[in-house]
């Protein structure tokens, strides 16, 4: 099936909605409210699986309870196909494995979920941005594991902690990516 745009806009296209993407990875491995606010388009529907309307605004507003539980979260994406199928709609499917790390009384655990996101985009403004998204689950592993501050790792021991808010050491580093903005 021929893309519904000309090659080089096609890739730049492609380019754009995995920034998208990796964007949206960003937003909730920094609890960055505002940036996840502004990757979805108005009215977009976002099916997580716990927000019961699943609307993008019930998901955004479920973020910071959902996040605070968390001691870290990353999610790293693999494999991703995107089809364009209009100047300004585009479909996609990115596999990811999400990391999350918490405490349940007192006991440091680790749930690894390997996954898909099932998208529907569409520019709006020059912007990409979700118009669709449903999550699906196709494997999840649970294990305790000790809290991070319980780890005494002679490699990694004088490395600066990541954190799920502004004081994650990124903010200080670049200037290029500030928190609340698209990259």
């Amino acid at each position: 099936m021929p893309t519904a745009l000309p090659n080089l806009d096609a890739l730049i296209a492609k380019d754009e909605i995995r920034d998208l993407v990796l964007n949206y990875c960003r937003a909730m491995d920094r609890g960055d409210v505002a940036l996840a606010e502004s990757l979805y388009e108005k009215g977009a529907h976002d099916e997580h699986g716990f927000n019961a309307t699943n609307t993008a605004e019930e998901f955004i507003d479920s973020i910071g309870d959902l996040l605070g539980g968390l001691a870290t979260l990353q999610h790293n994406v693999t494999n991703h196909l995107i089809r364009i199928t209009g100047p300004d709609t585009a479909e996609g499917e990115a596999y990811v494995v999400a990391y999350h790390r918490a405490e349940r009384a007192g006991v440091g655990y680790v749930l690894i979920t390997g996954g898909r996101y099932l998208d529907r985009y569409s520019k709006r403004e020059d912007r990409w941005k979700f118009a669709h998204r449903k999550c699906v689950a196709d494997w999840t592993h649970e294990f305790s594991a000790p809290l991070a501050s319980d780890v005494k790792n002679p490699v990694s021991g004088n490395l600066a902690e990541g954190r799920m808010d502004e004081q994650d050491p990124s903010y200080a580093f670049f200037t290029a990516f500030p928190r609340g903005e698209r990259a």
